[in-house]
C-alpha cells in the first residue's frame, strides 16, 4: 500500500471572528436551493406541485418531517392547504 504524505493543516480560529469555517468556507453565500423542486430522495428533481397530482399522501408525510420544513409553505400552496395552529394532523 502506498503511503501518502498528510498535506491537511489545521485551520485557525480567532476569537470573535464570524467567518464559517469547514467544508464549503469558500463556497459563495448564494444558493442554488429551489423550494418548488425536491433536490433529494426517490422524487428528487420533481415540483412539489407534479408531486401533488402524482403522490399528495407523500407530500402530506413530508411536510410533518424534518427534512420536508424547508419545502412547507410550497406544499401548502400546491394541496391548497391552510395550516392552523390547532390543525391536529401535523
Amino acid at each position: 500500500m502506498e503511503e501518502r504524505a498528510d498535506d491537511r493543516q489545521p485551520i485557525e480560529i480567532t476569537p470573535g471572528s464570524s467567518e464559517p469555517v469547514g467544508p464549503g468556507q469558500d463556497a459563495p453565500q448564494a444558493t442554488s436551493f429551489d423550494p418548488t423542486r425536491l433536490d433529494f430522495g426517490h422524487y428528487a428533481g420533481f415540483t412539489i406541485a407534479e408531486l401533488a397530482d402524482r403522490d399528495p399522501d407523500y407530500l402530506r408525510w413530508l411536510e410533518r418531517h424534518p427534512s420536508g420544513v424547508r419545502y412547507r409553505q410550497e406544499i401548502h400552496r400546491a394541496l391548497g392547504v391552510t395550516p392552523f395552529s390547532t390543525d391536529w394532523r401535523r
